[in-house]
């Protein structure tokens, strides 16, 4: 053991977010974008609400082809009082008479004057992107606005949508289609990622009022893209032209937007999609694509005409967030594929089914150098087909071969291997015979569900007698309410099965639908090998914002596979010089820990793309991906992987004072004792007061209160008796100072500036009167 001298400099912006651990309650964060995406070759107007956003003066958009610049921003719409009220009507009077051609209204309404008889101040609007449009607006629109403006007072406002920007985007021609990451950047850094759509079709926008009772609105020609809001209650329609004998594929995009919502229940808005035809008769609907909440409807149109798409929330719930897009037209939809994925290496070609595809047959890329999990899209006609998941393993591969139901027709295999299979009619099963050795560890695992098969596998592994030696339905790695996994599935329906061979001799591996559902699309692949013990990681938050010379905490999280439990160190590669970390090592068998990322005192500040990587052992490397950890509807949390891992630091500030923090690493605590750390601080800095904070403190440990010492604050972390004998974890402690303001001000009156974040620091629980 020996002691390390960490050297904080310090930004000295009291109050300041990005210098502390409670920076996610002040950063800025962008809740949703509408609409969500834009066509190729075209400029368009965007809306952004969030929080904190006033402040925002730039916009990144991963990839190329796309510029974008900020318009303007809106604080929060407040309710209107009568005289705004009365003022707003007046203002809507004069558009609808420029329309017809009439006499404006002489002269706003006067205010009321006030009780003491005094004239009343100047009624003032808020500023809002309908009112900077109304004076381009159609009647329909005004008259919609008008009433929308004027139940403010019976409206529910959500502070965490209520500032807006907007934006203007202008995309290239030539810019690559597909799903972008939209994040807005100012003085306190980046925004989370939003997810922002290029497309190839025309675009669509809603025009209020559009419901069902409403006048029918213009009539779009396809392909096109609509997009709109669903506010609570609403039902948005649109029109559009469609021929006799099309194969139009309608296909919705929500969840696929703004994967999760905290405060609502199922946890995203899930859209629901009815098509009627002239005379209001339901022709086709869609609440979802299997186990995908956005709806996908493929219909053969039945005559020319006119028909109308209707969108709504399942259970009509609805706000601003409640953003989509849908695209109708020919346009490609892969429903099937088979198989899944091929050998590291060796050449693999799947076959497809679905709607106005160029071919059956697509080439997946297999070559070395990729991830064991990769997709593809097919390029049609007019734009390229859904995603298609596949998987890349290093393990021989074969494809099952009926009959294989049961015991008795099942083939001797060769393992380990990959087996390519589906679960073809309903009822199927597959079953698969291998030799197996008493006391091997076997490992058998499903990939179907990951890679947006239907199927829902239940395994068993039975002997020669048909015993049942082992079987699992879901395979689910969490921690806690938090989703380790595939950030967007929600229901974890991959079997897996391990377990020590009892005997030498047959075992049997058996594979079905739990609900006895089957079909071609019901395709699988089953992994039976030994153990092969890996880890996966994941980074969070996908944006960092740091000031130089500052730490900011951020998670790791280990998936950890087929029995592997090892040390695994943390490394940060690909960064500019002085970024470094502390606390980089997730101790045996951990799957979480938090440690702080630290910048160059005298950097630059700027947009940074590092990489986190693991190592354990001399060997087995892996990269973190970035990911943003989301919650649904008040509950459970996932890892939602996010395309980039930026780390953005704030421009230099003034002079930063030092301070030093002198421990041992890691700091051993006995559980039941303390061990004392010194934090030395300038003296204009210890007369102010300091108070430690420890953030998400590990159960048992505590921090004393601080105390004066020769330079500067002392301050001990304990372990009570409840702590755990060889506890590894990160300390990550917050520090603010104390603001007594005026002598007569009382102590509760105190008020706590936050200025540093320290580095992590690794701790150890040892047992009791351990030296």
């Amino acid at each position: 053991m020996h002691t390390h001298r960490w050297i904080l400099m310090l930004a000295w912006l009291a109050g300041s977010a990005l210098a502390t651990g409670q920076a996610a309650r002040n950063d800025p964060r962008v809740g949703y974008l509408s609409p969500a995406g834009a066509c190729r070759n075209t400029t368009a107007e965007i809306l952004a609400g969030g929080q904190n956003l006033r402040s925002m003066n730039a916009i990144r958009i991963s990839g190329t082809g796309v510029e974008a610049r900020i318009i303007k921003s809106y604080r929060p719409m407040r309710n209107l009082d009568g005289d705004q009220r009365a003022l707003l009507q007046w203002r809507i009077a004069c558009r609808r008479a420029e329309i017809n051609g009439r006499s404006a209204p002489a002269k706003p309404p006067a205010p009321k004057p006030l009780e003491d008889g005094k004239p009343a101040p100047e009624v003032v609007l808020p500023e809002h992107p309908l009112l900077d449009l109304l004076g381009t607006m159609a009647l329909p629109d005004i008259e919609h606005w008008l009433m929308v403006m004027q139940r403010q007072d019976r409206m529910q406002t959500n502070s965490q949508l209520g500032e807006l920007l907007r934006l203007e985007i202008k995309v290239a021609a030539d810019a690559e289609p597909g799903i972008r990451e939209l994040r807005l950047s100012g003085p306190q850094g980046l925004t989370n990622p939003l997810r922002f759509e290029i497309g190839t079709l025309p675009e669509v926008r809603e025009r209020e009022p559009n419901e069902p009772q409403s006048p029918p609105g213009p009539v779009a020609r396809t392909p096109c893209t609509f997009n709109g809001q669903i506010q609570s209650g609403d039902v948005d329609v649109f029109q559009f032209h469609a021929r006799r004998g099309q194969n139009l594929v309608v296909k919705g995009l929500a969840r696929g937007l703004i994967p999760y919502l905290a405060d609502a229940v199922p946890g995203w808005f899930q859209m629901v999609i009815t098509l009627r035809d002239a005379k209001g008769r339901e022709v086709a609907y869609g609440d979802d694509f299997r186990f995908d909440p956005d709806p996908v409807v493929c219909w053969k149109v039945p005559d020319d005409g006119d028909y109308s798409l209707e969108v709504r929330d399942s259970i009509y719930r609805g706000r601003e967030d409640f953003v989509y897009r849908i695209s109708v037209g020919e346009l490609p939809f892969v429903t099937s594929s088979f198989p899944l994925g091929g050998s590291l290496g060796v050449p693999q070609v799947a076959t497809l089914r679905g709607w106005n595809l160029p071919g059956d047959k697509l080439k997946l890329d297999t070559s070395p150098g990729g991830g064991p999990h990769r997709s593809i899209r097919i390029s049609g006609r007019l734009a390229a087909s859904n995603e298609l998941p596949y998987a890349v393993d290093s393990l021989a591969e074969t494809t099952e071969t009926e009959p294989n139901d049961d015991s008795a027709t099942a083939a001797a295999t060769a393992f380990p291997c990959v087996i390519n299979g589906r679960i073809d009619k309903p009822g199927d099963a597959d079953v698969f015979r291998i030799d197996g050795r008493k006391g091997m560890e076997l490992v058998v695992e499903v990939q179907a569900r990951r890679l947006r098969s239907p199927l829902d596998s239940v395994v068993h592994v039975a002997d020669e007698s048909g015993k049942v030696i082992g079987w699992n339905d879901d395979s689910m790695e969490k921690d806690g309410h938090l989703h380790l996994g595939d950030g967007l599935l929600t229901h974890h329906a991959d079997s897996r099965v391990s377990l020590k061979l009892p005997a030498n001799g047959p075992a049997f591996v058996r594979i079905a639908d739990t609900q006895l559902h089957g079909g071609p699309e019901y395709a699988y692949r089953l992994r039976i090998s030994v153990l092969r013990p890996d880890f996966e990681l994941r980074v969070t938050p996908s944006v960092l914002n740091v000031p130089p010379g500052g730490h900011v905490p951020l998670h790791v999280h280990v998936a950890r596979n087929d029995g592997f439990d090892g040390e695994i160190h943390l490394n940060l590669e690909d960064a500019p010089p002085g970024f470094g970390l502390s606390g980089a090592t997730i101790p045996a068998g951990v799957s979480h820990i938090r440690l702080t990322l630290t910048t160059p005192v005298n950097g630059k500040g700027g947009v940074f793309f590092p990489r986190l990587t693991g190592t354990a052992g001399t060997s087995m490397t892996r990269t973190a991906v970035a990911a943003d950890d989301m919650m649904q509807a008040f509950l459970w949390r996932h890892l939602v992987p996010a395309g980039e891992w930026l780390v953005c630091v704030a421009p230099a500030r003034g002079k930063r004072p030092a301070i030093m923090v002198d421990c041992p690493l890691p700091v051993a605590v006995p559980v039941g004792d303390a061990r004392e750390i010194q934090l030395n601080l300038p003296k204009w800095i210890v007369d102010a007061g300091v108070e430690l904070e420890l953030s998400e403190a590990p159960p048992g440990i505590s921090l004393s209160a601080t105390r004066r010492s020769a330079g500067g604050v002392a301050f001990d972390v304990k372990a009570d008796s409840s702590t755990r004998a060889g506890l590894k974890t990160n300390l990550i402690i917050d520090v603010f100072t104390i603001n007594q303001g005026s002598n007569k001000a009382p102590p509760k009156g105190q008020q706590r500036s936050p200025i540093a974040v320290l580095p992590a620091i690794p701790l150890i629980s040892t047992p009791p009167n351990t030296p």
